[in-house]
Order: structure tokens, then C-alpha cells, then sequence
């Protein structure tokens, strides 16, 4: 498959390894020159400078093509304008928007508008992706930052059960802030192994660049 995402960001990054790996072709559309040379020279992700708002960057981009269009700017009327100018252009492509404030969710609706989803609900969902039989319980959300804590329960049965922090393969914008034992005490030693019933205190945070 071909995917264009339009907007540089953790979680976009980390979506572009995942489907690189399984051997789909990406490109990234961004404003900032700096972070898509870092990106291109680092990672080898295909950028092209420019607005996704922009007809011509969309075609050069192989609007025309894509199978997927991945709208995730830092403003949600820039997302919301993307997705209409790329249906315009590719009617069969299919569309995904990642949303910044859950209000203006209401407005991502009709036949455009294929997948809408919460940075919340991404963060969420990364967050768990790493826990099987856990109980996770939200416990501080900014949703104007994008910062989100979350207290994680080890279960019983669960596949950390005897693994350490340094152990899991976290994604970037994770950061274990402390374990909490059944017994309550606070740790800031990662090397320690988990066990059942231990919490994890876990902060994601995700930084944008606003569109100048």
C-alpha cells in the first residue's frame, strides 16, 4: 500500500515504522524543513516540503495513487480542509484524521471523513499495546498538550510478570515516572522485575511544532 501522512509527530513516526517494516511505501508532507531532512537523513522516510492544504503538494506527493491519507497537523481546520482537497483529487483513497481538541470532533463527519480518532484515543491505545491482563485506569489528561498519565495494574497473568521497565520496548513518547509495589511502596529502580498486582505510573507526552 501507499500511505501519504501529512503532519510529523510521535506517534506518526512510529505509525510509518510499523508500516514501512511490513513493506507498504510512505511519504511525509510537513512545513518544517528541518524535522523532514532529520527524518529523511535519519530514517529514510520519504518528505516533501510543503501544506497538505496545497493542491499541487498533494499531487506531487502521488495524491492520485495513495491508497491511504493520513491527516495529523497540529490544527485541526488544516486536517479538516486536507481531507477535503485529497477526496477531491483521489475520491477512493481512504482518509484518516487524528484529531487535536475532542470538540471539534463533530465537525469530521459525512463521506470525506473515512476515520476520525482522538490523540487521546491514539495515546491510549499505545499505551496499552504493551499490557495484556492489566487494569489501567486514566488519571490526568491535557488534552491541549496532548499529556496524558495513566496508573497500569499488572495482572496476574500478565506476559511482564517478571520482566523489568528496561526490559519492555516502550514507544517514544512513553516515560515510566515509577512502579508502584502491591505492598506500596514507590520505586524509581526500573531494573527491579514486576510483579503481580504492581501499578506503573506512566506519563505520554507528545510535542508539536505549530504550523507557522
Amino acid at each position: 500500500m501507499y500511505i501519504i501522512i501529512s503532519g510529523m509527530n510521535n506517534i506518526t513516526i512510529n505509525l510509518a515504522k510499523k508500516l514501512i517494516a511490513e513493506g507498504n511505501e510512505i511519504t511525509f508532507i510537513d512545513d518544517d524543513k528541518s524535522k523532514s531532512e532529520k527524518i529523511e537523513n535519519e530514517i529514510g522516510f520519504v518528505s516533501l516540503l510543503g501544506t497538505s492544504t496545497s493542491k499541487s503538494t498533494l499531487i506531487e506527493a502521488g495524491l492520485e495513487r495513495a491508497d491511504y491519507f493520513v491527516a495529523s497537523n497540529i490544527e485541526d481546520d488544516i486536517n479538516f480542509l486536507s481531507i477535503k482537497i485529497a477526496k477531491s483529487l483521489n475520491n477512493d483513497i481512504t482518509t484518516v484524521a487524528l484529531i487535536n481538541k475532542t470538540s471539534n470532533k463533530k465537525y469530521f463527519a459525512g463521506d470525506d471523513f473515512d476515520f476520525a480518532l482522538e490523540y487521546d484515543e491514539m495515546i491510549s491505545e499505545t499505551l496499552n499495546s504493551f499490557i495484556s491482563n492489566n487494569f489501567d485506569q486514566l488519571i490526568f489528561t491535557n488534552t491541549d498538550n496532548h499529556t496524558e498519565i495513566r496508573v497500569i495494574s499488572v495482572g496476574n497473568d500478565s506476559s511482564l510478570v517478571g520482566k523489568t521497565i528496561n526490559d519492555i520496548d516502550l514507544s517514544t513518547e512513553t516515560q515510566v515516572i515509577a512502579i508502584i509495589s502491591s505492598s506500596g511502596s514507590i520505586s524509581h529502580n526500573f531494573s527491579n522485575t514486576l510483579n503481580p498486582l504492581d501499578k506503573i505510573l506512566i506519563q505520554s507526552t507528545i510535542v508539536y511544532k505549530k504550523n507557522e
